[in-house]
C-alpha cells in the first residue's frame, strides 16, 4: 500500500516538471511582432536643394568726377532709377570753355603758318628745279612746312582735349540703375581725383546677382552621380533653374539661373560660393536683401528611398533592419545620400530592389527573430481589393 502511494506521488511530480518545462520553452521561445514596412522600387526622384542667399547688383558704379570746379547743379532725384548716359551733375564749364576757344585759337594760327609754309615750299621747290636756289634754302623750307604740319597737329589734340574736358563738365551715368546718396552738395568745390571727385554710386538691379554657398560635400556629391550617370538634367542636358523664396514664403515670380560656380572652396567653412542671375524688371529685389534661393532641375535616375525613422546610427554608421525571406530580422548598413523634398533618404549604398525595409517598432527588434509585415503599398492594395 505504501509502495503504491510513493508511486503515485512520483508520477505526479514527473507530469509537474513536464508542464513546468513545456512553460518555460513556450516563454523562452521568440514571439512574432507586427511590423510596418516598405518594399524597396526604383524610382525617379526630383531633386531640390535650398540655400540662404543675399541679392546685391549686377554692376556697382562709382560716378566720379573727371574734371574740378564748382558743382552746379544735380539733375536727378537720390535713391531713383537713371538711364546710361543720363546727365545727372553738372560742373561750372566757364574755364573749360575759354581753354577750348584759346586751343581753337591756337589751332587757327597754326594752320595758317602751314598755309604759309605750303606756300614757301611750292615756290623754293620751283626755283630749286630752275637752279636759282640752294639746295640748303630748299631744305630749310621743307623743315619749315613739317614743322607747321607738326605744329597743326598739336593744336589739334589741344583742341580735343579741350573739347573733352569741357565734356566732362557735364557727369553722365555709365550704366542704368538705382543711384545712391550724393555725396557732393550743389555750390561745392570738387577735385577730379581723391575722395573729393566720387559724386555718388549706381546699382545695376537689372538683371540682379544672388550669391549663396554650397557644402563641398553635396558639390562633389552632385559631380559623382553626374559622371555615374545617375543625374538627369531637363530636357537631357538643360541648364539648372533657380527660384527665389522671400522670407515671408512667397516666391518671386522670376527664374534665374546659376551663372557661376567658384573654383575654389572657402577654407574656413568648407563651401564652394556659386552666382545666380535673375531678371528684376519691377525692382522687386534690392542688393543686400536676404533671401532663400531654390534649385531645381535635376533628376535622381533609379534612386531607392527610405523615411527618416526608419535609418538607425550604430558604431559602424547608418544602418536599416531589413526582413529576409525566412520572415527575420537583418541589420543592413547603408550610405545614404541626398534628401528628398518629403524627409527622406536616398540610399546610395546598402539596398537592393526588392529588399524589406521594416519602418516602426525599431526598438523592440533586433536580429534574428521573426517578424510579420505590413508593407504600406500592398496593405493599401489590398485595402483598395476589399472596398471594391
Amino acid at each position: 500500500m505504501l509502495k503504491n502511494k510513493i508511486l503515485v506521488a512520483f508520477a505526479a511530480l514527473l507530469a509537474l516538471n513536464a508542464c513546468k518545462k513545456e512553460k518555460d520553452t513556450e516563454a523562452s521561445a521568440p514571439r512574432e511582432i507586427t511590423v510596418n514596412a516598405i518594399r524597396m522600387h526604383p524610382q525617379d526622384i526630383p531633386l531640390s536643394f535650398e540655400y540662404p542667399a543675399r541679392a546685391q547688383g549686377s554692376k556697382e558704379v562709382q560716378v566720379r568726377a573727371r574734371v574740378g570746379g564748382i558743382l552746379l547743379k544735380r539733375n536727378y532725384i537720390e535713391g531713383s532709377r537713371v538711364n546710361a548716359g543720363d546727365i545727372l551733375f553738372e560742373i561750372d564749364p566757364a574755364q573749360y570753355q575759354l581753354a577750348l576757344e584759346k586751343a581753337q585759337a591756337q589751332l587757327a594760327q597754326s594752320k595758317a603758318q602751314l598755309q604759309s609754309a605750303q606756300q614757301d615750299w611750292a615756290r623754293i621747290s620751283q626755283l630749286f628745279k630752275q637752279r636759282v636756289v640752294s639746295e640748303k634754302s630748299k631744305d630749310d623750307s621743307l623743315a619749315a612746312l613739317d614743322t607747321a604740319k607738326a605744329a597743326v597737329q598739336m593744336a589739334q589734340a589741344q583742341v580735343d582735349e579741350a573739347q573733352l574736358n569741357l565734356d566732362y563738365t557735364k557727369v553722365t551715368a555709365p550704366v542704368s540703375g538705382i543711384t545712391s546718396m550724393e555725396t557732393q552738395s550743389e555750390g561745392s568745390l570738387i577735385s577730379a581725383s581723391g575722395n573729393d571727385s566720387l559724386l555718388t554710386n549706381i546699382t545695376q538691379i537689372d538683371p540682379v546677382y544672388v550669391i549663396f554657398s554650397a557644402s563641398e560635400n553635396e558639390i562633389y556629391s552632385l559631380t559623382s552621380m553626374s559622371e555615374k550617370g545617375q543625374i538627369r538634367t531637363p530636357y537631357n542636358g538643360g541648364e539648372i533653374k533657380a527660384k527665389l523664396k522671400y522670407s515671408s514664403g512667397d516666391i518671386y515670380a522670376h527664374e534665374g539661373d546659376i551663372n557661376f560656380i567658384n573654383p575654389s572652396i572657402d577654407e574656413t567653412t568648407g563651401t564652394i560660393k556659386l552666382r545666380a542671375v535673375f531678371p528684376n524688371p519691377e525692382g522687386r529685389l534690392r542688393p543686400g536683401q536676404f533671401l532663400r534661393l531654390i534649385m531645381e532641375g535635376l533628376t535622381r535616375i533609379d534612386a531607392l528611398v527610405v523615411p527618416q525613422e526608419a535609418v538607425m546610427q550604430g558604431a559602424s554608421g547608418s544602418f536599416v533592419y531589413v526582413v529576409n525571406d525566412k520572415g527575420l530580422v537583418e541589420t543592413r548598413n547603408i550610405q545614404t545620400g541626398l534628401t528628398t523634398s518629403d524627409g527622406g533618404w536616398i540610399v546610395d549604398e546598402g539596398l537592393n530592389p526588392g529588399d524589406v525595409v521594416i519602418t516602426s517598432g525599431l526598438l523592440k527588434i533586433r536580429n534574428g527573430i521573426p517578424v510579420k509585415t505590413q508593407i504600406a503599398e500592398e496593405k493599401a492594395a489590398a485595402s483598395a481589393g476589399d472596398t471594391l
